[in-house]
C-alpha cells in the first residue's frame, strides 16, 4: 500500500511539473507585498514623424484671426460608403522634409518634436502676427498594430492619450494561453532604422523600459508557446501525450491494486 502511495506522489507531481510556463501571470517577480514602488526611467513623450497628421487649433481675442489660422484642412477622406472622415480632414499632414504648410506663417518644421514643442512653437510663431495666442496640437492618425496570439488582432488607436503597451494589449483582448507574455516583440521604426525589441511582460522590469509606452504606427508581436508551434505544425502534443500516459499509468496500478486486494479476499 506504501509503494502504491509513493508511486501515485510521484505522478502527481510529473503532471505539476508539466503545467507550462506561458500560464504564468504578468510580473510573475512582484512581491506579495501589499504596498510596492517601482523607480521609473521610461519617459518617453509621443513624437511627430513624417506622414502623421496632426490637428492644431488656435484660439485669439480676434475672431478674424481665429478664421485665419484655423483654415487649413485636409482634402476631405471618403471611406467606401462614401462616407466622409471627419477626423482627417481636419489637420495638416507632415510632408516627406517634415513640414507643414499653416495659414499665414507657411512651412513649419515640427517632425521628431514633441505635442507640447509643437505647440510652443506654433504659439511663438503665432505671437508675432497676434497676442496671446492658445494653440492646441494633438495627433489625429496614430495607431499601433497588434498581431498573433491576442484575443482581436488588429489596429489600436493611440491619439487620445500615451498609450502603454499593456492597455493596447488589454484592448485587443490579452494574450492568449497560447502566446508567449515573457517574449513580445515589439517593432518601432526610428528615423532610418527599424529597431526590434523583445520585453518580458512577465518581469516587472517591463514597467521602467523606454518601450513600455508606445509610439505611433508600433507594431506588437505577440509568439505562440513551442507548444502551440508544435501543435500548428501538426506534430504530437508532448504535454497531452505526457498527460495521458501517466494517467494511463495511474489506472493500471488501481487496475493492480484492486485485483491484488480481491486475491487476497
Amino acid at each position: 500500500m506504501k509503494r502504491k502511495i509513493y508511486i501515485s506522489a510521484l505522478l502527481l507531481l510529473g503532471l505539476h511539473s508539466c503545467t507550462p510556463k506561458y500560464r504564468m501571470t504578468y510580473f510573475k517577480d512582484l512581491s506579495d507585498s501589499t504596498y510596492t514602488t517601482i523607480k521609473l526611467d521610461n519617459k518617453t513623450e509621443q513624437r511627430i514623424k513624417v506622414d502623421d497628421v496632426v490637428s492644431i487649433k488656435v484660439s485669439t481675442l480676434n475672431a478674424e484671426s481665429n478664421t485665419l489660422f484655423n483654415e487649413g484642412v485636409l482634402a476631405s477622406a471618403s471611406t467606401k460608403s462614401g462616407i466622409t472622415s471627419s477626423s482627417l480632414s481636419e489637420g495638416y499632414k507632415v510632408d516627406k522634409n517634415g513640414d507643414i504648410n499653416f495659414p499665414v506663417l507657411g512651412k513649419i518644421h515640427i517632425a521628431d518634436k514633441t505635442l507640447e514643442e509643437a505647440r510652443d512653437l506654433v504659439a511663438q510663431k503665432i505671437s508675432g502676427q497676434v497676442k496671446d495666442p492658445i494653440v492646441n496640437v494633438r495627433l489625429l492618425n496614430a495607431q499601433v498594430t497588434v498581431l498573433g496570439e491576442v484575443g482581436t488582432p488588429g489596429i489600436v488607436n493611440i491619439s487620445e492619450r500615451k498609450t502603454s503597451i499593456l492597455e493596447a494589449l488589454g484592448k485587443v483582448g490579452d494574450v492568449k494561453p497560447s502566446g508567449r507574455k515573457d517574449n513580445v516583440l515589439l517593432i518601432r521604426e526610428n528615423g532610418t532604422q527599424r529597431e526590434m525589441i523583445r520585453l518580458n511582460l512577465n518581469s516587472t522590469d517591463a514597467i521602467s523600459s523606454p518601450y513600455y509606452y508606445l509610439q505611433q504606427n508600433d507594431v506588437i508581436v505577440v509568439e505562440p508557446t513551442k507548444r502551440q508551434e508544435r501543435i500548428a505544425q501538426g506534430q504530437p502534443d508532448a504535454l497531452a501525450l505526457t498527460t495521458f500516459s501517466l494517467t494511463s499509468v495511474s489506472t493500471l496500478l488501481n487496475v493492480y491494486s484492486i485485483i491484488l486486494n480481491l486475491r487476497k479476499n
